[in-house]
């Protein structure tokens, strides 16, 4: 995952150089990774604590907290097929 902070891969992009639609896509992806319930290596993390774990990396600088915000307040990802 590329990162606003300029440390994710694979190219360091930061900020500016990167469009909403990957600063989105790195939300959603990161959650499903945490939440979901077809990993044999690990069993799926509830939301409240995915969310909690996307606000540290929000603190860390990592995630945009505008659209973080954004796609928890839509509870889309409640409606996950």
């Amino acid at each position: 995952h590329e990162f606003i902070n300029g440390t994710g891969y694979p190219n360091r992009l930061s900020d500016d150089e990167l469009p909403f639609e990957s600063r989105l896509l790195t939300i959603i992806d990161i959650y499903d990774a945490l939440t979901a319930e077809d990993r044999p290596y690990k069993p799926p993390m509830p939301p409240e604590k995915a969310f909690s774990i996307l606000e540290s990396m929000r603190d860390e600088g990592k995630l945009d907290g505008e659209i973080l915000a954004m796609f928890r307040e839509s509870r889309a990802w409640e409606r996950r097929a």
